[in-house]
């Protein structure tokens, strides 16, 4: 078994110098092999992908490259891309193992995002669910989220809840992944959603990723968890991230943060 490094590139003959230029990857898109080959093969064809992102790539005045990096998401090397406005690869570079580069790269500068929404908790007691107050339930915080780690199916190991997402979007580029918890937030229980983000979200992202994980916790991974009995040193509880009450709503940090501070610089009503 040949256990040597094997690199895909180009040898040239007695180059009088190396010269580079800085290249800043605007995009990633994965491909097929069969589409990569094609590509690889025929650089200055006309390509769909190219043409859809030549707003992307351009020289700048400090002399940068902002380029259109595809990549062969089986066998990972990938073409570096600056079309100068044209639909094809004018100017490219062929770079061997960039779906690793890029991953890791991106593994690298994940940030954290968080999602808040508020918890119905019950206890089955009597024949009869009864309703656990958010402080309250602040006991189980443990017991809860090793449930929800355990609950997990394993093709949610790497990304959770947007191994469901394939919608091939920018939001899919951009979050990696995102897992449900508990924790506590001024003396009471909330649902989290953690979300690992590489790089920053668009407006219309931020709702397009709200909406997906709204759905999630109504009718997907939510709906399943609230069906399954949770054991406590106190008896079996039921958590749901969901309800239909008009006060439920997800928010980020910054968003909760702002209803906080609002509620708190709130004057009451005066009434006689």
């Amino acid at each position: 078994m040949n256990e040597k490094l094997v690199i895909n590139a180009n040898l040239l003959r007695k180059e009088p110098e190396f010269g580079t230029r800085v290249c800043v990857v605007e995009k990633a898109e994965a491909v097929t092999h069969d589409k990569f080959e094609r590509l690889k093969r025929h650089p200055m064809q006309d390509n769909d992908l190219i043409a859809e992102n030549t707003d992307l790539m351009f020289c700048d005045v400090n002399n940068q490259y902002h380029c259109l990096l595809i990549y062969d998401d089986d066998q990972g090397d990938g073409l570096l891309i600056e079309s100068e406005g044209a639909p094809y690869a004018r100017y490219a570079q062929y770079i061997p193992n960039a779906k690793l580069l890029y991953e890791n790269h991106m593994q690298m500068h994940l940030q954290e995002m968080k999602f808040y929404c508020p918890l119905e908790i019950s206890r089955w007691d009597d024949d009869e669910y009864n309703e656990i107050s958010p402080n309250e339930a602040s006991a189980y915080e443990s017991e809860i989220n090793y449930f929800i780690s355990d609950f997990n199916l394993p093709e949610e190991k790497e990304r959770g809840l947007m191994h469901w997402y394939n919608r091939g979007n920018s939001v899919d580029q951009k979050v990696f992944s995102a897992f449900m918890s508990v924790e506590e937030n001024d003396e009471e229980l909330v649902g989290v959603v953690t979300a690992s983000v590489y790089g920053q979200l668009t407006k219309d992202e931020l709702e397009d990723l709200r909406e997906y994980f709204i759905g999630q916790l109504s009718d997907g991974a939510g709906e399943s968890l609230e069906q399954r009995p949770i054991k406590t040193p106190d008896g079996e509880i039921y958590v749901s991230f969901w309800s239909f009450d008009d006060s439920w709503s997800l928010q980020t940090t910054e968003e909760m943060d702002r209803t906080q501070s609002k509620e708190l610089t709130e004057e009451p009503e005066m009434t006689l």
